[in-house]
C-alpha cells in the first residue's frame, strides 16, 4: 500500500509547473546546458517523491543531478555520462519488465476516466 502525499493528477500538475518554471529560468539566464538537466530532473523527482516512489526519485536525482554536476564542474564526461545514462536505463528496463506487476487502482480509474472523456468527445 502506497502512502502518496497527493493524487497522481496533482503531482503531475505540480511537476509540470516546476518544469515550466525551470524552463523560464534557463531561458532568462540563457543557461541551457546543463540547466536543462535540472529543469527536467527536479520536477520528475518531486513527482516521484509525492507518489511515494522514493527509490525512483533517488535514481532520477543521481542521473540528472549527476549530468549537471559532470558538465558544470568539467568532470571527464566521456565516461561518467554514459555510465549514468546506462544505469538509469537499466533500472527503468528491469523495473518495468522484471519488477512487481502491481496495477494501482488509481491507474485503472484514471484510464477509465480518460476513455469516458474520449467517448464523450466523440459523441459531441
Amino acid at each position: 500500500m502506497s502512502h502518496q502525499l497527493m493524487s497522481r493528477r496533482k503531482a503531475q500538475s505540480l511537476a509540470l509547473a516546476l518544469f515550466l518554471t525551470g524552463l523560464a529560468i534557463i531561458t532568462y539566464t540563457k543557461y541551457w546546458w546543463p540547466g536543462i538537466a535540472l529543469a527536467i530532473g527536479v520536477p520528475l523527482a518531486v513527482k516521484q517523491y509525492l507518489l511515494d516512489k522514493k527509490f525512483d526519485m533517488i535514481v532520477t536525482l543521481v542521473v540528472f543531478v549527476g549530468v549537471f554536476i559532470t558538465v558544470q564542474f568539467n568532470i571527464k564526461w566521456e565516461i561518467v555520462l554514459p555510465v549514468l545514462f546506462t544505469l538509469g536505463g537499466l533500472y527503468v528496463f528491469f523495473k518495468e519488465f522484471f519488477g512487481p506487476k502491481e496495477i494501482e487502482e488509481e491507474d485503472i480509474d484514471e484510464d477509465l476516466n480518460h476513455e469516458i472523456e474520449e467517448e464523450d468527445e466523440e459523441h459531441k
